[in-house]
């Protein structure tokens, strides 16, 4: 089978959820298919749009250079003609069976539409509220959770989110002035249509999804697989302090002021936080990482270890105790609790999106109210004066799914909406060996 994924990063240039998940995916499928990965890179020395073809540990990839030059309206946000010429190049030449999208950031919502006439089934995987939130985690500039998506409101909150530097002026002035419609062209209603069957790797995104009218019989809910050998048989360094560790982008929708704040107020030197991420482009704008240092001031137990490479992960894990997971954003299936739960790391989860489907409250973790920093302090404070709550907390471990399993999941689903171009594309081989013998 031929299998095309379509994701906005991939590695080695980019290596945070969902863009790890897509490679794993990828690999595993590697196996005994044929696959390729359509995926926008951002390298102002390239043409814009120019598409290169190489090698990622086996994959065919495909990376289309984007870096917003010709951007001169909102709607090429979602819609973006050059990329769609460029792609069905990519579609023709790579002939794929089946066309699996993770991610249409900084692509465009056009692809769907090329790919369906060329009558190939399209599985789509959502990894967060892109599709009825521009910038994708429903959070409002106030830190609020957004309850009315495509609204007026959108244009202000890219507004003051973006990054002049990358955008040309003109665009960045005229957002607060473009008025986005309730649904966005092309319609999220054909995109449904369109799309064969979508994917929610958590049930509070499913939900979420059907709340905003995406048909219920259009999406099933599976979560992720996991590449488990990279997190197999993690050892815990001893260390004389209880290690708190976060993981993750530092932005603010990940909450990493919450737990700053919360961890000020512990007044112990019988635990540290160690703090692992990178600062995105667009901060920036907001200059959000150096705020969080000021808060964490002259505080000798709050360490910067600044960014990761995924596959060091392991090494992280090693070295935390506990995993503070304060997002304030409704997130879908974290990657880090995923690889809490492997490498038995208890976890002090805010409970919002999905996280609650893996953490479970006194099991493997606790569950604080997404923001409040004083539930955080109080459960960081119980920890430290109870350190065999962490051993108690390994005991009930909630399953996670091998990426081998959850490949043949998918595989099957692959196979049911592909089933009828694969026969039709054997009955043409078929046919054209016959004309061929009849000719000899």
């Amino acid at each position: 089978m031929n299998i095309l994924q379509i994701v906005h990063c991939f590695p080695p240039e980019s290596m945070t959820g969902s863009e790890i998940y897509a490679y794993n995916l990828s690999k595993a499928f590697l196996k005994r298919h044929n696959v390729s990965v359509f995926y926008r890179i951002n390298n102002p020395a390239l043409k814009e749009y120019e598409v290169i073809k190489s090698n990622c540990d086996g994959l065919d990839v495909y990376k289309i250079n984007h870096t917003f030059k010709d951007y001169d309206s909102i709607e090429k946000i979602y819609n973006n003609k050059e990329i769609e010429k460029r792609f069905l190049k990519v579609l023709d030449e790579v002939s794929p069976d089946i066309v699996h999208i993770q991610h249409l950031l900084f692509l465009s919502l056009g692809l769907v539409d090329v790919i369906k006439k060329r009558d190939i089934p399209i599985i789509f995987t959502l990894h967060d509220y892109w599709l009825m939130c521009p910038k994708g985690q429903l959070l409002k500039n106030n830190r609020k959770i957004c309850k009315n998506p495509l609204s007026a409101n959108c244009p202000y909150c890219l507004s003051t989110s973006l990054n002049p530097r990358v955008l040309v002026k003109k665009i960045f002035k005229a957002l607060t002035h473009y008025k986005i419609p309730t649904r966005f062209n092309p319609d999220l209603a054909k995109i449904y249509k369109d799309v064969d069957l979508f994917i929610a790797p958590s049930n509070f995104l499913r939900h979420r999804f059907i709340e905003f009218g995406l048909p219920p019989e259009k999406i099933i809910y599976s979560d992720n697989g996991m590449n488990l050998d990279i997190l197999k048989d993690i050892e815990k360094i001893k260390s004389d302090k209880i290690r708190f560790g976060f993981i993750g982008t530092l932005i603010p929708a990940k909450g990493v002021h919450v737990l700053i704040e919360a961890f000020n107020k512990v007044k112990s030197n019988k635990a540290v936080l160690k703090i692992y991420g990178k600062t995105p482009v667009n901060n920036n704008i907001f200059n959000y990482y150096n705020r969080i240092r000021r808060m964490a001031g002259n505080n000798k137990n709050i360490k910067f270890m600044g960014t990761f490479n995924n596959k060091d992960v392991a090494k992280i894990f090693k070295e935390i105790d506990v995993l503070i997971f304060s997002s304030i954003w409704e997130e879908n299936s974290p990657l880090v609790l995923h690889e809490a739960i492997l490498t038995k790391t208890p976890v002090l989860a805010s409970l919002v999106g999905g996280a609650g489907e893996l953490i479970k409250h006194d099991k493997n973790g606790f569950l604080f109210c997404a923001g409040d920093d004083n539930g955080l302090s109080l459960l960081i404070k119980k920890v430290i004066e109870n350190p065999e709550t962490i051993e108690n907390l390994k005991k009930d471990v909630v399953p996670v799914k091998d990426m081998e399993f959850h490949c043949k999941e998918i595989e099957a689903i692959y196979i049911e909406k592909s089933r009828k171009r694969i026969d039709l594309k054997n009955s043409c081989n078929t046919f054209n060996v016959r004309l061929h013998v009849s000719s000899a």
